[in-house]
């Protein structure tokens, strides 16, 4: 009976990944409800310039190039709470839970924080110097660090069996997984170069397995 109460308990999600999926969820209710409100906001340039903002919360906190220009400082922290449609939302929120409980038993609380929430501050702040500090196009999502710890899980766990739903269930190893994440970010990158924020997301893989491949063979990921 013992036994089974600890494995029952393993299966959890962790109450560091249901806290931040909680304030993802709630920010983008925020979103929803500021972004359906009828008031411009005008945004002074130093050079004299000035913007419209329709949606003045997504603008605050998402990053962007002209943001930081206007020291927007916290944005490369906040961007990571905000996301795009329910389905951004949701599928963020679905790496998060899982990967980001698996990370959380194996390296502890203290590290999981770090490898997600540096992975998408360096993810945001890569991408805001490759667009340009006069870009106003925002960069919103929790892709980064979602990211960042599944390059952590990998580095660990990389022959690990994952199933993966497109739309069937799909078993592959952690490895597989997350070098075909990697190669599609990398084409989104350089050739298609579409509106999603890939280079984000290839910093926080990157940082993620990097960081993680140190606690591991340092021994300092290791949940004590």
């Amino acid at each position: 009976m013992q036994e089974q109460a600890v494995t029952t308990k393993e299966k959890r999600f962790s109450i560091a990944t249901i806290t931040i999926a909680i304030i993802c969820v709630i920010t983008y209710l925020a979103q929803l409800v500021t972004a359906a409100a009828p008031v411009k906001t005008v945004l002074l340039h130093p050079d004299a310039n000035y913007l419209l903002i329709d949606d003045v919360l997504t603008f605050l906190l998402s990053i962007h190039g002209i943001g930081i220009s206007c020291g927007f400082f916290w944005t490369p922290f906040t961007y990571m709470f905000l996301h795009g449609s329910w389905s951004h939302l949701l599928f963020n929120m679905i790496g998060l839970l899982t990967i980001g409980t698996a990370i959380e038993r194996q390296y502890g609380l203290t590290r999981f924080l770090i490898i997600y929430f540096l992975g998408g501050i360096l993810g945001g702040i890569g991408w805001v110097l490759l667009s340009g500090l006069t870009s106003t196009t925002p960069c919103i999502g929790a892709s980064a660090g979602v990211l960042a710890l599944v390059g952590a899980y990998v580095a660990k766990n990389p022959r690990d069996k994952l199933i993966i739903f497109v739309p069937l269930p799909i078993p592959m190893p952690a490895w597989l997984l997350a070098t075909l994440i990697f190669a599609g970010n990398a084409i989104e990158f350089f050739i298609k170069q579409t509106n999603i924020a890939a280079s984000a997301h290839l910093i926080g893989i990157a940082f993620g397995a990097i960081l993680g491949l140190f606690f591991f063979k340092t021994n300092l990921g290791e949940k004590q």
